[in-house]
């Protein structure tokens, strides 16, 4: 054998060598990148870091307690629980045969006493037509109130015509006594006349008599007259002031009839409005109850934590007769977390929530916001646990997420509370890092 073919020999021998080592050295090769790639992710991609916590579903304001503010007797359950019902809606009627005779009985008093204070308005103030207040004139329509209102008025002309006639009798009085007096002044005015005449025949007849022309008897005579006729005076004076006292007495009497008659009616005015005020608040409470023997809804949603079953049953003022779960209100998430990972927690970071209860494949995680971190610990009463209470709230954009699934309050949920970010290796060798720490601080 040549040379040259013995070292072709040596050339392909070694070719072949290198071929058969070539896939380990390039698998080893891949390895090495593929490791060094995977650590370098690991020590620079960034991966969420935060707190898991449980908790289940609530509306916003809780569940609404429905308390009737009166008590009595059930007439008709219109609910049952899971019952969707709306705003106002009517879920029970009481009995409302007490509370609408106490109605009736408290209007008809206060419709009688509101009409006699217009009446008396208008005998204190003088006024022939009665002004009765609006609220009446547009229950005038109803025969028992048009009745009370007209009652009222002829009430109204009988006292006047009463006052009038006794009023009337005095100023009759006054009449005959000022005509009396009239007739009296005359006479005295006739009197006075015959006693100056009287006086001037005197004067010549003692002129006479003192001359002898006439008999003394006669001189006597006319001054017995005289006499006679100034007693007659004496006495109409006497009269005339009888009579103008009486005037005086009978225009006293007068005014102070008015006075009376204005001073009972203002008394019974005042009686009358204390009564009416008085019975405008018993109506007004007695409607109340009324119109509260049929219990409604205070807000829209669903019935749950039904108390009563039966027609017939009693219920007591403030009974909490059911609640209502509110529909279309803020859905929220309360949560609890452990007590050592508090510090990471706090209103405002988001939230990745995942609602366990139904099938995850088709259940999309939806993003919310920590709203609430309890201020203090709580103690579950159950097992004693203590833990803080975390409150979240479910973004629009999850809620438009969650459309068309039956969400209720109670259900089950998971959630991830986000607080920043840290890489694998941080995530991998932080607890062995704390050990250390730990470690190495013990004596």
């Amino acid at each position: 054998m040549s040379v040259h073919a013995l070292s072709t020999q040596k050339t392909e021998a070694s070719l072949l060598s290198l071929d058969e080592h070539r896939p380990g050295r390039v698998g080893r090769w891949l390895v090495l990148a593929g490791f060094g790639g995977f650590l370098l992710w690991a020590a620079l991609a960034p991966l969420d870091k935060g707190v898991p916590v449980s908790g289940s579903v609530m509306v916003a304001g809780s569940r609404q307690a429905v308390q009737p503010p009166t008590g009595g007797v059930i007439e008709q359950l219109l609910v049952r629980d899971g019952d969707t019902v709306s705003a106002g809606q009517v879920v029970l009627r009481m009995d409302p045969t007490q509370a609408q005779a106490q109605v009736g009985s408290l209007r008809v008093q206060y419709v009688n006493a509101r009409a006699a204070e217009a009446r008396l308005l208008a005998e204190r103030d003088g006024r022939a037509s009665i002004d009765f207040p609006q609220g009446l004139r547009d229950q005038a329509a109803s025969a028992w109130v048009a009745t009370v209102l007209e009652s009222q008025r002829q009430l109204r002309s009988s006292r006047a015509q009463a006052l009038e006639m006794e009023l009337g009798g005095l100023r009759e009085s006054i009449a005959g006594a000022e005509a009396s007096l009239q007739g009296l002044q005359g006479s005295l005015a006739s009197k006075q006349a015959q006693r100056d005449a009287l006086d001037e025949q005197l004067r010549g007849l003692r002129e006479l008599a003192r001359d002898g022309y006439i008999a003394r008897n006669r001189l006597l005579d006319s001054e017995r007259l005289l006499a006679q006729v100034n007693g007659s005076i004496a006495e109409d004076f006497g009269s005339i002031g009888r009579a103008r006292r009486q005037v005086l007495e009978f225009k006293l009497r007068i005014g102070q009839r008015q006075q009376e008659y204005q001073n009972e009616v203002r008394q019974q005015l005042t009686e009358l409005q204390a009564s009416a005020e008085d019975l405008d608040n018993r109506l007004r409470s007695a409607e109340f109850e009324l119109a509260h023997t049929q219990v409604r809804a205070p807000v829209a949603g669903t019935v749950v934590g039904l108390s009563v079953f039966t027609d017939g049953g009693v219920i007591a003022r403030g009974q909490q007769l059911m609640e209502i779960v509110p529909r279309d209100a803020p859905l929220l998430v309360e949560a609890r977390a452990s007590v050592d990972m508090i510090d990471r927690l706090r209103p405002g970071l988001p939230v990745e929530l995942m609602f366990v209860a139904f099938n995850q494949s088709t259940t999309p995680r939806v993003d919310g916001e920590v709203t609430l971190v309890s201020a203090d610990r709580l103690i579950d009463e159950k097992t004693q646990q203590p833990y803080y209470q975390v409150r979240i709230k479910v973004s629009d954009q999850g809620l438009g997420q969650l459309a068309g699934l039956d969400i209720r309050p109670g259900m089950p949920v998971e959630a991830f509370v986000r607080t920043g970010e840290r890489s694998l290796l941080n995530y991998l060798f932080k607890p062995l890092a704390d050990r250390v720490h730990v470690a190495l601080t013990e004596e």
